[in-house]
Parts: C-alpha cells; sequence; structure tokens
C-alpha cells in the first residue's frame, strides 16, 4: 500500500458505513442490539428503576422482581398489598415506562 492512500480510499468492503465515522456510544449500541445483551441491560435497568417508582416501603415489601422480555413479575410479602397491586397493573405499568423513558414494560404480572 502507498502512502498516499487514505483508509477511506481502500473501499472498506465489510459494509461499515461506508467509510464514515462511527462514535464508540453508537457501536456499542449496535454490538448490544446485535448480541442479545442490549435486552438483558434494559431489564436490569427496569429491576433497577422498580425502587425508585415504588419506593423504598414497597421495595422491602417485594419478595421476587423480575422483568424478562418487557414481562414485568412481581412478588409480594404483604395480601393487601398484592390485591391493591392486582388493580393497579395498567398504573404501574405507565409509570415504570415513564420513569425509564420508554415503552420497556409490557404486561405487569403479580404474585
Amino acid at each position: 500500500m502507498s502512502r498516499g492512500r487514505s483508509y477511506r480510499a481502500l473501499g472498506r468492503s465489510r459494509g461499515n458505513r461506508k467509510g464514515e465515522a462511527v462514535s464508540l456510544g453508537d457501536a456499542i449500541s449496535e454490538w448490544l442490539r446485535l448480541s442479545g445483551h442490549g435486552a438483558r441491560l434494559e431489564d436490569a435497568n427496569a429491576e433497577a428503576a422498580w425502587r425508585d417508582v415504588m419506593g423504598e416501603a414497597v421495595s422491602r415489601k417485594t419478595r421476587f422482581l423480575r422483568v424478562r422480555d418487557g414481562v414485568l413479575t412481581v412478588e409480594l410479602d404483604s395480601g393487601p398489598m398484592k390485591e391493591e397491586f392486582l388493580m393497579a397493573r395498567t398504573r404501574i405499568q405507565a409509570l415504570m415506562n415513564e420513569h425509564l423513558g420508554r415503552e420497556a414494560i409490557r404486561q405487569v404480572v403479580i404474585r
């Protein structure tokens, strides 16, 4: 390769956006999307948001919390709280999605 050729002139044949520079954030986002780790990261963010949205008292009463593929599953210690949460599932979904800034929660399951 001669010194006068630029990297762009080599004709990057791998389909990397036609020689454009890619930000590190964009590259990581693309890797997360392609590898499947992005969904797990979103689920972890939703789990962390539970304490922020519901508060410390509810978090202490939560026995089990899992978010997988947009389904938030919550198991509570308190029977009366469970009944209240069953009636407020759509409100919980809306609060969580608002806090997360996207439609990450499609369904809320209370056990």
